[in-house]
């Protein structure tokens, strides 16, 4: 156990190191040209390098966290290695969806298959099958929940973020159904105090939903316990 919060902890201060990069680059790539420009303010920029130091700690540190929610379960390593690509790709996707608005379906894709060959990994070497299975229904589970609400079109739910749901929602199912359970009901009171600011200024659609799904199935890691 303690080597895999080692070696969590360091995947995670390099990712640290990468990450901000992966952000601005990705974030740029929506972003219209106009407003990337050198007199934009364009908001994410990676030039200077005192944050290197500061990013490496919290990325290792909240690896470790990962690897200790995840580690002492059956086939371990591959739980972990599953929920550190759900940490990475979060962070990513949230910060873009911050700047952006958007959820780029491709991050969303990728991270996906990463999840989904840990978790049939997961199910080939520790024989529980089931694992693999609740994680696909959780995924449908969540995702349709979401996609219905992207479709009443009350909320400021979009396509990008019933994909997040999903993938998220596949994740949780490793776990348990009341991981999945916390995770689909808990970004609504993250999401709950900026939702009232908007709506005081009138501004409701311009809440970025994904960060508050990421911190939503993160914090259920932490309540649903082993």
């Amino acid at each position: 156990m303690s080597a895999m919060v080692w070696c969590s902890a360091l995947c995670g201060a390099l990712a640290a190191v990468a990450l901000p990069h992966a952000c601005a680059r990705t974030a740029r790539m929506l972003l219209p040209a106009r407003l990337c420009g050198p007199a934009s303010g364009f908001p994410i920029t990676v030039r200077a390098r005192w944050w290197m130091p500061l990013a490496c700690g919290a990325g290792a540190g909240a690896s470790a966290a990962v690897a200790r929610l995840t580690g002492e379960r059956p086939g371990g390593p591959l739980l972990t290695a599953g929920w550190l690509v759900v940490l990475y790709a979060g962070v990513l996707l949230s910060v873009v969806d911050v700047v952006t608005h958007r959820l780029p379906t491709p991050v969303i894709g990728t991270a996906a298959l990463a999840l989904a060959v840990t978790l049939a990994g997961h199910a080939l070497t520790t024989g529980q099958t089931q694992t693999l299975i609740r994680a696909g229904l959780a995924a449908s589970a969540v995702g349709g929940g979401y996609l219905l609400l992207a479709i009443l079109g009350s909320s400021s739910v979009g396509l990008g973020d019933v994909r997040l749901a999903a993938f998220l929602g596949a994740a949780l199912g490793a776990l348990g159904w009341p991981a999945v359970l916390y995770g689909a009901l808990l970004p609504y009171p993250l999401a709950a105090p900026e939702a009232l600011m908007r709506l005081t200024l009138r501004r409701p659609r311009d809440l970025a939903f994904g960060p508050y799904l990421v911190a939503g199935a993160f914090l259920a890691v932490s309540v649903a316990g082993p």
